[in-house]
């Protein structure tokens, strides 16, 4: 590792606390708030929200992390949660502070050490380059859905070929940019109807 940005199969991935320590050097008027959203004895879920000097909501992270995903998980589910989630808002803010891919290094990491590396980094490394060309198009979505805007979250998923689909569906456990909640409104009703009503014209 060098400087907070570390070297996974070819691919550069910066660490949280890098990317952080930007986000406070690049935009010291910006505020960034964690909130948890719900914890069990299953599962944590995190959200992260980038504020600007008018404390207007710019950015917004996502994190889920599964308690039995790993012996750091059982006691430190929380902490890993928190941090995968400041990671993505501050991601999501401004494509210097992503660095060469929206994962973060921790997040590859951790989903390395969740199964076998080659089961791991295959299909994280293609969900990473179908983020990474279509970054625009996931932001669009992203903020659809907090809008629970069925149509123009339906639209933008249309718009992507089936490779970047598969690509993309990846779970939020093992570094996926969808969330839990993002995954169940695609599969809704709601957008499913939106989707017959643009492929029909």
């Amino acid at each position: 590792m060098k400087d907070g940005v570390v070297n996974i199969h070819g691919k550069e991935y910066k660490t949280v606390a890098k990317r952080v320590a930007d986000f406070r050097d690049q935009f010291p008027n910006y505020t960034l708030v964690t909130e948890l959203v719900s914890a069990d004895d299953q599962r944590v879920v995190m959200v992260s929200k980038v504020y600007d000097a008018d404390n207007r909501l710019v950015s917004t992270g996502w994190a889920e992390e599964r308690r039995d995903a790993s012996k750091i998980h059982q006691f430190s589910s929380l902490e890993v949660c928190e941090t995968s989630a400041c990671g993505r808002a501050v991601a999501f803010l401004h494509r210097d502070l992503m660095g060469s891919e929206i994962a973060s290094a921790d997040e590859v990491a951790n989903a390395i050490s969740q199964q076998n590396a080659s089961e791991a980094v295959e299909p994280l490394m293609k969900h990473n380059d179908a983020v990474r060309a279509n970054f625009n198009s996931i932001a669009y979505m992203k903020e659809a859905h907090e809008n629970g805007d069925a149509l123009a979250f339906a639209e933008a998923w249309l718009e992507l070929d089936d490779d970047t689909k598969s690509a993309l569906w990846l779970a939020p456990t093992k570094g996926g940019v969808f969330t839990t909640a993002e995954r169940a409104f695609l599969r809704s009703d709601e957008v499913n109807q939106a989707r017959k009503e643009i492929m029909n014209g």
